[in-house]
């Protein structure tokens, strides 16, 4: 079932995929798991096949079947943004209206990567987008870092305009000049931070959620850093950020994205490898990993959080 834009708020794991490269297919026993940890932890949903979900490394037929398996693991637990953006907008579009059909909340289409566009490029690619999509709700992902397209307000602002399904953004930015931009649209677009290090500072004035990576790894303390934000309690959402930061330090900010993967392994959540070309970690990374976690782990879980 779609969400409104009111409904799109909230903590969001943007969800590692679990793969099997041999068998092509999802690892859907950890799958299973994986979404039951997430729904026990409190988040409001997953995004799935974006870039710690390994997206562009499936084909597109491989990115539809783990929607499907992710929709089938999730359903009556929670709801799925499914990350459609491709280079080609006709598959994009395509990706997109698969996801429709096959139950997901909404779609989130970041830019194109390989070529660098001009706005109306932008404008063109995500238009086509969101018409086929009718009145399904659509985010655009803003995450120049990986595309070398940023997203700029007044792009967000056409495109709503033209395409009322277009209900906002995932904005994966740490320049604060593009964030003010964004929030000044804060009570008419949901408006997603994915830069962990902003959680508090984004929401604070106006972000509805988080959509985060590392939060595979410790859901729950992004959970209390929404909640205490929400709950006016701001000393313990510092606390609570602090957490955040030191969790983001401890994987390296998902780079490479390995921390994150094996990490879960550390807690306990196998899930397999990264995909080809990314590469495991090393022996001295993967030990300094489990320690970091440990602390986190105990810190999150015994009300360390709060000081």
């Amino acid at each position: 079932m779609s969400l409104s834009r009111r409904q799109l708020h909230g903590v969001w794991v943007a969800m590692v995929t679990p793969w099997d490269e041999v068998q092509a297919a999802p690892r859907r026993d950890a799958l299973a798991r994986l979404v039951d940890r997430f729904a026990q932890a409190g988040v409001d949903g997953l995004f799935i096949l974006g870039t710690t979900g390994e997206g562009t490394l499936l084909s597109p037929e491989e990115r539809k079947v783990f929607a499907e398996a992710t929709m089938e693991a999730a359903e009556g637990k929670l709801p799925i943004i499914v990350h459609t953006g491709h280079d080609r907008t006709s598959i994009a579009v395509e990706l997109a209206l698969h996801a429709k059909a096959a139950g997901a909340a909404a779609v989130a289409v970041s830019a194109p990567a390989r070529y660098r566009l001009d706005e109306s490029e932008l404008e063109t690619h995500f238009l086509l987008i969101a018409q086929a999509l009718g009145d399904f709700p659509m985010l655009l992902y803003d995450i120049p870092c990986a595309t070398g397209n940023p997203l700029s307000v007044g792009l967000l602002i056409r495109i709503s305009e033209q395409a009322p399904n277009v209900m906002g953004a995932k904005v994966s930015r740490s320049d604060w000049e593009a964030w003010e931009g964004y929030l000044a649209l804060a009570e008419s677009m949901a408006l997603f931070v994915g830069t962990d290090t902003m959680c508090l500072p984004a929401l604070e004035i106006g972000a509805s959620g988080i959509v985060s990576g590392p939060a595979n790894l410790l859901p729950e303390l992004y959970v209390q850093v929404y909640r205490a934000v929400r709950g006016g309690d701001i000393a313990q959402a510092k606390a609570c950020q602090d957490l955040v930061r030191r969790l983001c330090q401890a994987v390296h900010y998902g780079t490479p994205l390995a921390f994150i993967k094996e990490g879960l392994e550390v807690l306990g959540w196998a899930v397999g490898p990264t995909l080809s070309p990314l590469r495991p970690l090393r022996p001295t990374e993967r030990a300094e990993l489990r320690q970091a976690l440990t602390q986190l782990s105990e810190a999150a879980t015994t009300g360390g959080a709060r000081r």
